[in-house]
């Protein structure tokens, strides 16, 4: 018997129909993946499994008999728990706290930090996850913050644990990590639900696919009986070899070059860049390329080096000065570092050029709305408004909004950091769709990825990083796949 059964499971918001009537079985044990485009009906069917929101109709089955799954605590008392792409913690606490949140150790009503400490050192040591318990959660990276959440996931009596994104911000020894603890819990009779945009994740850890497509169920399969081109035909419908857009654009003027640059995380580094040229940065996260990038952007300061910028010398001592240049920063972590998540679309989209909408201290309203509407028209941005707070949006729309914000602005280097983190397979070739159009207008682009087929595919120029240094440099598709790993990894 499956130890879950959805049944015409359905959610309205009113005319609106975010999960379609669909029905799926769950095995006991199983490693369940659930694909499908940003809007398909992947948060929704979370919500639904974990209480976050009621169904509007059909059943839902646990171990054979009808429940309702009308809280949290309904889903977490039969043994339901989820870990989200955003961690849910308490960033002001140590990790012991965070993974014994709600199920602390008192005795004589006072609470055993020293205990707890201990037991959550275990608990990681034995996860095989290299953490702190005694660490603030917030000192640790996004990435460290994400086991922390596995681990207190899959302590609460959990026998069916939802994973969505989860390798989205780890490392490669990190995400190891975590697949062998998935391997572990499934060896244990635990049911796992993966949720991913990372096809080869899917074909590495999962029994089953299940694809969703605008809020319907349109097929599971085994995953030895289907492909990458199956699944994203059944998501998308749109050929796989459609979805990495590059266009022959001719190159134009010299925009950028780095000459020796070196600095914190990062040394002797020369590059150029061109106007219609992606130049790709590619490496393990940690390898330097990030560091690098921000040295660009003056957001941290060289120690050595040199760079010109159109020909002419330029200290980039600030990230004023790079903005004034033209040099336009989408940050790896867009909901940090990219975006007020507080604040409405619009607003986001003309922050960087208030000073030319302002007359003293008056906005002119109509110039503003016609430069947030102008953005949210041309880029596709998915939404009702541009008064819409940018917390409401996909990832993939937020990464747009970012985009717009420099659009607006004029800029003429984009560096793109990570910029199809969390977004699934239709969007991306939105993205990869809008960065040849930068190109064709005379832009240039720096791309840094961690995933080896999207710079491969897209850069006219491919540098690897290792330890801060670069060892290997390519034009489109000169090296293979292996060799640039291997030059990334050092074997």
């Amino acid at each position: 018997m499956p130890i879950l059964q959805l049944r015409n499971l359905e959610k309205h918001y009113g005319h609106v129909q975010a999960l379609k009537p669909s029905s799926l079985n769950f095995t006991r044990g199983e490693i369940h993946a659930i694909v499908g485009e940003n809007g398909a009906g992947k948060s929704t069917l979370i919500k639904l499994l974990t209480g976050v929101i009621r169904r509007t109709g059909g059943t839902i089955v646990w171990n054979g008999t009808e429940v309702d799954l009308a809280s949290p605590n309904e889903a977490i008392a039969h043994g339901i728990n989820a870990v989200h792409q955003e961690v849910v913690l308490c960033r002001h606490l140590s990790v012991a706290a965070n993974i014994f949140l709600g199920d602390e150790t008192v005795k004589f009503g006072l609470l055993q930090k020293r205990a707890m400490t201990r037991a959550a050192q275990t608990i990681l040591d034995d996860m095989g996850f290299s953490l702190p318990a005694d660490a603030l959660l917030g000192s640790l990276t996004i990435g460290q913050q994400q086991l922390v959440a596995t681990a207190r996931a899959s302590l609460r009596g959990t026998k069916f644990i939802i994973f969505d994104e989860p390798t989205a911000y780890l490392t490669r020894q990190e995400a190891a990590q975590l697949f062998a603890l998935i391997r572990r819990l499934q060896g244990e009779g635990v049911t796992i639900v993966y949720i991913s945009h990372r096809m080869e994740e899917v074909f590495e850890i999962a029994d089953r696919v299940s694809v969703l497509r605008d809020g319907l169920l349109v097929g599971t399969r085994n995953i030895e009986d289907t492909n990458d081109a199956e699944l994203v035909a059944l998501m998308i419908n749109r050929r796989l070899d459609q979805i990495y857009h590059k266009e022959t654009i001719p190159f134009g003027k010299l925009l950028l070059q780095a000459r020796s640059l070196s600095g914190k995380g990062f040394s002797d580094i020369s590059i150029s860049v061109r106007a219609g040229e992606i130049v790709g940065l590619y490496g393990l996260i940690g390898a330097g390329r990030s560091e690098f990038a921000l040295s660009l952007f003056g957001r941290n300061p060289k120690t050595s080096g040199d760079i010109e910028w159109q020909g002419k010398p330029v200290d980039i001592s600030n990230e004023r000065t790079a903005i004034n240049l033209g040099i336009a920063l989408a940050p790896e972590s867009r909901r940090d570092q990219g975006l007020n998540l507080n604040l409405p679309i619009g607003l986001n989209i003309n922050l960087p050029v208030y000073d030319k909408l302002s007359r003293g201290l008056v906005v002119d309203a109509g110039e503003e709305k016609r430069r947030a509407d102008l953005q949210i028209r041309n880029l596709g941005i998915k939404t009702p408004s541009r008064r819409s707070l940018a917390s409401s949006m996909s990832g993939g729309n937020q990464q747009k909004i970012v985009i717009g914000k420099w659009l607006n602005h004029g800029a003429e280097l984009f560096i793109f950091d990570e910029p199809t983190v969390g977004v699934d397979v239709g969007t991306k070739a939105e993205i990869y769709r809008l960065f040849a159009e930068l190109l064709r207008n005379g832009a240039g682009i720096i791309l840094i990825s961690s995933y080896l087929p999207e710079v491969y595919e897209l850069a006219d120029t491919l540098h690897v990083f290792r330890d801060g240094r670069l060892t290997g440099t390519q034009t489109y598709r000169e090296k293979s796949h292996e060799d640039i790993l291997a030059e990334a990894i050092g074997v």
